[in-house]
């Protein structure tokens, strides 16, 4: 009987699957690798995205009171002003390009804007900084206007819209002209101005958004806001404008003014010895606008004269004559006539102090702890030039 021959089972070296098992092994780590990179790879730029796209517009570019103003808030503003200045400038320009100088008729308008160019050049140097407390000017008049119940809203908001395109304008109540024997009857009416429509409205205003959206990235949004923000500072305004005291601490004075200490000093010895003030004021004073009266200056409150004078005269008493005081101005001598601890302002003064009252309250409320700033070059948008 044949003997059964056993299938001869294959010999593994040793040798030979120790390197195949250190070839997957190598295969393995190397997936793992470059899996490990790819993952390092999306998540960082996941992360330059988040960054980009959300983390940076998101961040702060100032804060008011903990309430921040966004980067891309500011960014879109910048846009905005950069592409207001350029349309004035362009505007002029046109101006300017239809009108000759040597022309003595035309002669004052080129002139005028000539120098409304200028300023606007002026202001674009400026552009990024002035925006920026624009913003911090419209959040610190929001809360304030909050904190006093003042309020805008959005349907004063559009009513406003609306007249700022001549839509919806309050119409004049005409007067009747009284029929007489000497008026003369004209055939042909005077024209008059068409209102404008609803229709027409919408349409302009329609293409204005349209045209600042695509040319600046400026949101309806961010237009009703700007003229929200211009009807608060109004009512603020009118509000702060209404608290200015209606009288102050006054001193009614005159002085003398000359451009050497060694003249105000001399002045001043006639002065002690008797001399009229008045008298000497006439005679040597170079202030032209007050001298023929003898340096009378009448009634002024704190706050109208530069400080070293102002100080030197708060400092006397009815009667009383001061010590040479040195301003920009010269050397002045300063005699007190009257004190009123409770003078009722003059008019125009009054209504100087009115009219600035919110600006320079807003002065200092830029400069407190209530404002902090994080601007930097980075957060300054690139010019679209269009």
């Amino acid at each position: 009987m044949a003997r059964k021959v056993r299938a001869a089972s294959p010999v593994v070296n040793r040798r030979a699957l120790s390197r195949r098992e250190r070839e997957e092994r190598y295969r393995r780590w190397l997936y793992i690798g470059v899996g490990v990179v790819l993952a390092l790879v999306v998540a960082l730029a996941a992360a330059g995205l988040y960054q980009s796209l959300v983390a940076a517009p998101a961040s702060p570019v100032a804060t008011v009171n903990g309430v921040p103003i966004r980067t891309d808030t500011y960014q879109r503003w910048v846009q905005f002003r950069r592409y207001d200045l350029r349309t004035s400038l362009a505007r002029i320009r046109n101006q300017l390009a239809q009108l000759d100088p040597n022309d003595a008729d035309q002669q004052t308008l080129y002139a005028l804007l000539s120098q409304r160019q200028q300023e606007l050049q002026s202001q674009a140097m400026n552009l990024t900084m002035t925006t920026l407390d624009e913003l911090i000017d419209a959040e610190l008049i929001r809360q304030e206007a909050a904190r006093r119940g003042l309020t805008v809203t959005p349907e004063e908001v559009s009513m406003e819209i609306e007249h700022l395109f001549g839509y919806n304008l309050p119409q004049p109540t005409a007067e009747p002209t009284p029929i007489t024997a000497t008026a003369p009857i004209t055939e042909t009416p005077t024209p008059t101005t068409q209102p404008m429509t609803e229709q027409q409205f919408k349409q302009y205003y329609g293409e204005y958004i349209a045209e600042l959206r695509k040319n600046t990235g400026f949101r309806e949004a961010d237009f009703r806001a700007l003229v929200e923000a211009s009807l608060l500072r109004d009512r603020l305004q009118q509000a702060m404008a209404a608290e200015v005291p209606k009288a102050a601490e006054q001193v009614h004075a005159r002085h003398i003014l000359v451009d050497k200490e060694e003249d105000a000093r001399a002045a001043l010895e006639r002065i002690r010895k008797g001399e009229d003030f008045a008298a000497v004021a006439r005679e040597v004073s170079t202030d032209t606008s007050t001298r023929e009266n003898g340096g009378d200056l009448g009634w002024f409150p704190r706050g109208q004269m530069v400080e070293e004078f102002e100080t030197a005269a708060f400092a006397l008493q009815p009667g009383q004559v001061s010590d040479v005081v040195q301003t920009a101005f010269g050397f002045h001598i300063i005699k007190v006539e009257e004190r009123d601890p409770n003078r009722p302002l003059d008019e125009y003064l009054l209504l100087e102090r009115q009219s600035r009252v919110l600006d320079e309250w807003l002065w200092t409320q830029r400069q407190s702890e209530a404002v902090k700033r994080y601007w930097s070059l980075d957060k300054v948008p690139k010019d679209l030039g269009k």
